[in-house]
């Protein structure tokens, strides 16, 4: 990718984010881009185009900063910090987490994108989640209910998607969304921790906590 389409999807998503997806026309990108009208239509002929490589954009730094950073996947065998990269991630691009439903009605060649890219966080939860039994924060799935810990990686993705819009929707803006996402995730995955999980748990969240205090 060129470096002047590169400033355009920067653009694009800090416009997006400001003024949601639909609000934003092509000028105002142009403009914030610090770029004639005309050559951003000559890397972008239709909001169409753009938007679809702001969504290729997105997956690629999700994969990197988030997916495939498997560094992220071994704290303390629970994904304490591949959640935190997460939320950060949703807070980054938050036009798309406010508006999920009608970004995909209107671009109907995301949806099977998007599709694959709900199934792949799903199974990494419910991997971390294994995982989290075997390292002995979490108890093992109780054999008188098969496919529990199917559904709460379910629930788990539920409410990371959802988080960003929910405070959004909720007035609570003014708050810390990371912090806050990562409380309810534990609340979520409490009654199936073990106490070594509760207190990796614990102990996270309190850094997170002096980490902010300290800023």
């Amino acid at each position: 990718m060129n470096k002047t389409k590169k400033k355009i999807i920067i653009a694009a998503i800090k416009q997006f984010n400001e003024h949601g997806l639909s609000n934003v026309r092509n000028q105002d990108i142009a403009k914030e881009s610090g770029i004639s009208l005309s050559n951003f239509n000559y890397h972008f002929k239709t909001k169409q185009d753009l938007v679809l490589e702001v969504c290729d954009y997105m997956i690629t730094v999700l994969q990197e900063r988030v997916y495939g950073n498997k560094v992220l996947m071994s704290s303390k065998g629970q994904g304490l910090e591949i959640t935190k990269s997460y939320f950060e991630f949703e807070e980054e691009f938050k036009f798309f987490y406010l508006d999920t439903y009608n970004i995909l009605q209107s671009y109907p060649e995301l949806q099977e994108v998007f599709q694959a890219r709900l199934n792949e966080a799903i199974l990494i939860i419910k991997n971390l989640n294994f995982l989290a039994v075997g390292k002995g924060a979490m108890i093992p799935e109780p054999a008188d209910m098969p496919g529990l810990y199917e559904r709460l990686a379910e629930q788990i993705w539920i409410n990371n998607h959802f988080w960003f819009c929910q405070m959004h929707i909720r007035g609570k803006t003014h708050e810390d969304t990371v912090l806050e996402g990562m409380e309810a995730n534990f609340s979520i995955l409490y009654p199936y921790l073990t106490e070594k999980g509760r207190h990796g748990h614990r102990s996270y969240i309190e850094q997170l906590k002096a980490q902010k205090a300290e800023v």
